[in-house]
């Protein structure tokens, strides 16, 4: 999924279609970002800080306060 994440991130920064994933289509096939989608990214970018301690690492590295 974090592949997909960052293939999305991609697509919006240079201005091009969302990319179909199977999480964002709809039913129908029609490609859509949905607050459920949002919600899911959103919890796997927070569980990925967690467990990677990357929170801690900017702060120690780079000295700022990160924040969360």
């Amino acid at each position: 999924m974090l592949n997909d994440v960052l293939h999305i991130r991609y697509s919006f920064a240079h201005g091009f279609p969302i990319p179909a994933c199977s999480w964002t289509q709809t039913p129908t096939g029609k490609v859509r970002l949905t607050a459920k989608a949002i919600k899911n990214v959103d919890a796997l970018l927070q569980y990925l800080v967690a467990v990677t301690a990357m929170k801690q690492n900017i702060q120690i590295i780079y000295g700022i306060v990160a924040p969360c």
